[in-house]
């Protein structure tokens, strides 16, 4: 069953509130690129460098979530989440040395502007807000992430990339579970809020799925 595509989640609704915007970042040219050979070497290291920074900042925001939390259910979610994405960085810490990235040079890189404008945006709305609000921000990361694994998956002679270990990891049957826990703790999140305001969600999901989009343009 396509997980992304349920018209009964919480998350297809946010999706489908931004259709264009959405297919501009998850069909986007550095991901065609990728698996299709076409992206220069330097664009994926490149990439690889902001988004071992990105992925730091992440922890930050997730650890925020931990504090947001109303109950030992909701801690043990974030938590858990924390555990996982902390898998995805000794993968991504593997990377690197794949591409003789030093691990020292990665703590004097210059951040691109693309990819703080992100975790700057969920921070600010994780402090102002609550877990709905910052699994809402954080959809398109975490979930986005398993639906284009999900996708490139499917596209003939993916393996043959030689940035498929990045597209296999992401389509994993490990990624995908945590695509489908961020689903389901949306919809839990969801009809527990009370006062949520819909509209508010759908605007601040949408920046966040700009922000995606603008952290691609950074490599191609």
């Amino acid at each position: 069953m396509d997980i992304y595509n349920d018209k009964k989640t919480y998350f297809y609704k946010l999706k489908n509130s931004c259709n264009k915007v959405w297919s501009e970042y998850t069909d986007h040219k550095f991901l065609f690129d990728l698996v299709s050979n076409k992206l220069p070497d330097k664009n994926f290291k490149k990439y690889l460098v902001q988004d071992y920074v990105f992925l730091q900042q992440f922890l930050k925001i997730l650890a925020l979530s931990v504090y947001k939390s109303n109950s030992f259910e909701e801690i043990n979610r974030s938590v858990n989440f924390i555990k996982g994405i902390d898998h995805e960085i000794k993968l991504h810490t593997s990377y690197c040395k794949k591409w003789k990235i030093s691990l020292n040079s990665l703590s004097n890189i210059k951040v691109e502007r693309a990819n703080s404008a992100y975790t700057d945006h969920v921070l600010s709305v994780g402090k102002n807000g609550n877990n709905l609000d910052i699994f809402s921000c954080l959809a398109p990361c975490i979930i986005g992430y398993g639906e284009i694994g999900f996708k490139l998956s499917k596209i003939k002679n993916w393996k043959k990339s030689k940035y498929s270990s990045w597209i296999k990891m992401y389509s994993s049957k490990e990624y995908q579970q945590i695509a489908k826990d961020n689903i389901d703790y949306l919809d839990i999140l969801f009809k527990k809020n009370k006062n949520k305001n819909l509209n508010k969600l759908k605007k601040n999901f949408k920046k966040s799925t700009i922000l995606e989009r603008n952290f691609w343009e950074c490599f191609v």
